[in-house]
C-alpha cells in the first residue's frame, strides 16, 4: 500500500513538473503563428511550473509581433487578441505586454506600438483554440506608438493625392508639420492649373480615439497668403489621419507629440463590459 502511494505521488510529481510556463508559451506561439499575417511571433511567459501553470496563473506575458499587416479587414480580426464573457478555463496574468513592430496599418508603417495592462483575466483553453489571447477582463491599460518621418511622408503623400495634391513633401519640426506641394485646381473635371503651396499644420487628438490635423498658416509660392477657410476645408477632408477602432476596447488618445525624429502617440484603454446573450 505504502509503495503504491509512493508510486502515485512520484507519478503526480512527474506530471506536474512537465506542466511548465515554457510549454504553454510554445503552444501560444504556435497558435499565433498559424493565424497572424506577420513575419515573426514570440511569446514569453513568466510563472511557476506545476499547479500554477495548470490553473493558468502567471506573473507576466509578453507577446512580440513583427511585420504585422493590418490592411483590408476588421482590425480586431487581425490582432493577437479576442474577448469573451464566458471563459472555458479562466486564468490570470499579473501583467500583459503586447509589442507590435513594423506594423502596416492601412498603409501607415508604425515602427512600434506597445500595449500594457495589469491584472488580466483570460481564457486559457479558448486562447489555444482561437489562436489568440482571449481576454475576459483587464485593468485600465496604456497604449503608445511611434511613427518615423519617412513613413508619415509616404502615408500623407498617398492620402493627399485623393484631394488633388501632388509632389507633397513633409517636414517634421517640434510641435508642427510643414508641407509643400502643388494643389490642382479642377473645374468640371478639367485641371485649370496647379498651385504651388506651403503650409504649417499641427496634429492633435480628437474624438477620443482619432488623430486629426489642423491648418495653422499657408501661402502660395511662399508669397501670397491662401484663404485659410478654403484650404482648411480640404485638410478636413483628410481627417481622421488615424483612428484606433478596437471595440470593445475603449481607447482614449491623450498625446500626439511631433518631433523631427517622428510622431509619438500615447493613449489609455479600458475593456467595456461584454454583452452576454440570454439563454
Amino acid at each position: 500500500m505504502e509503495k503504491g502511494l509512493i508510486a502515485i505521488g512520484a507519478l503526480l510529481l512527474l506530471l506536474l513538473t512537465q506542466v511548465t510556463p515554457e510549454r504553454v508559451e510554445r503552444q501560444m506561439e504556435n497558435a499565433l503563428r498559424r493565424s497572424l499575417p506577420a513575419q515573426r511571433v514570440d511569446v514569453e511567459l513568466d510563472g511557476a511550473p506545476g499547479l500554477p501553470t495548470l490553473r493558468g496563473k502567471f506573473r507576466k506575458m509578453t507577446i512580440t509581433v513583427e511585420g504585422l499587416s493590418l490592411r483590408g479587414g476588421q482590425l480586431l480580426d487581425m490582432l493577437p487578441i479576442q474577448f469573451t464573457s464566458k471563459p472555458e478555463k479562466e486564468g490570470r496574468i499579473g501583467e500583459v505586454t503586447i509589442l507590435l513592430r513594423d506594423t502596416d496599418y492601412e498603409g501607415l508603417k508604425i515602427a512600434e506600438m506597445k500595449a500594457q495592462a495589469q491584472t488580466v483575466r483570460f481564457d486559457l483553453e479558448g486562447s489555444l483554440r482561437a489562436h489568440r489571447l482571449v481576454l475576459v477582463s483587464t485593468s485600465e491599460g496604456s497604449l503608445s506608438g511611434f511613427v518615423p518621418p519617412d513613413s508619415l511622408q509616404r502615408y500623407l503623400a498617398e492620402r493627399a493625392k485623393k484631394e488633388g495634391v501632388e509632389e507633397l513633401q513633409v517636414t517634421l519640426r517640434d510641435g508642427q508639420v510643414d508641407l509643400e506641394g502643388r494643389w490642382s485646381v479642377v473645374v468640371d473635371n478639367i485641371v485649370l492649373g496647379r498651385l504651388p503651396f506651403s503650409a504649417t499644420t499641427e496634429l492633435f487628438p480628437a474624438n477620443g480615439n482619432e488623430v486629426h490635423w489642423r491648418l495653422q498658416r499657408a501661402t502660395i509660392a511662399s508669397i501670397f497668403p491662401l484663404p485659410a477657410n478654403w484650404l482648411q476645408e480640404r485638410f478636413k477632408n483628410l481627417n481622421p489621419l488615424l483612428r484606433f477602432d478596437l471595440s470593445p476596447l475603449q481607447v482614449r488618445l491623450h498625446t500626439v507629440q511631433v518631433t523631427p525624429k517622428g510622431v509619438w502617440l500615447f493613449a489609455t484603454f479600458t475593456l467595456a463590459p461584454l454583452q452576454t446573450s440570454s439563454p
